[in-house]
């Protein structure tokens, strides 16, 4: 009995969004990339992209396709996924959400890309109407949020243009475009602890019971 109430501490991962866009802030049909520059600080697993929904709804409006994906700092694309109007996707605040094979991305700098933005499906951008830029969840620090980053081409890419030349506080150097959900990725040394506790317990249980 002691050795069940002590494993059921141990809590269950759950995602976090690392940025999480607020509603009323599509102002501008940027079809270009849009890019948002983070560091990782502690290894992290990401197992859904997401994206800003400027409708509000479970679904892009029709016309129109978005693709976000992960880069990292050697310009290689890491992971991406389409999010297509007429596709009920899962929603948090105004991003709509979508689960990937899982990436872990260790301690190193990243960019979260969105491209396909359009008037039908706008972005949201400070320097074009928006209120405010997206709210920051970093874990517990976890991940550091760096700039911006934008170009005009119409295919996912890596864009370096205008990295960090937003101004005002972290929050206001963003655009409403791609995001994440991940989880902090323990150390192995913490797998290896935990094991050796639960084997610890259970040999105690069992001299307890023999004797």
């Amino acid at each position: 009995m002691t050795v069940f109430a002590l494993v059921s501490v141990v809590p269950a991962f759950a995602d976090t969004i690392a940025y999480s866009d607020p509603s009323g802030q599509g102002t501008q049909n940027w079809t270009g990339n849009l890019a948002l520059t983070f560091q990782v600080n502690t290894a992290i697993t990401v197992d859904e992209l997401g994206v800003f929904n400027t409708s509000g709804t479970n679904e892009l409006n029709a016309p129109g396709s978005i693709i976000v994906g992960i880069y990292n700092s050697s310009d290689a694309l890491l992971t991406s996924t389409t999010f297509s109007a007429g596709t009920a996707y899962a929603v948090s605040n105004s991003d709509l959400l979508k689960s990937i094979s899982s990436i872990l991305l260790a301690p190193g700098t990243y960019e979260v890309d969105a491209v396909g933005f359009s008037s039908s499906n706008n972005n949201g951008n400070l320097n074009a109407g928006s209120s405010t830029g997206p709210t920051l969840n970093n874990d517990g620090g976890a991940l550091t949020f760096l700039g911006a980053a934008y170009d005009s081409s119409t295919t996912l890419d890596d864009p370096t243009t205008c990295v960090g030349c937003q101004s005002g506080s972290a929050g206001q150097r963003q655009f409403d475009a791609g995001t994440f959900g991940f989880v902090v990725t323990p150390e192995p040394s913490g797998f290896v602890l935990l094991g050796t506790g639960l084997l610890s317990l259970g040999a105690m249980a069992r001299r307890r019971f023999l004797a």
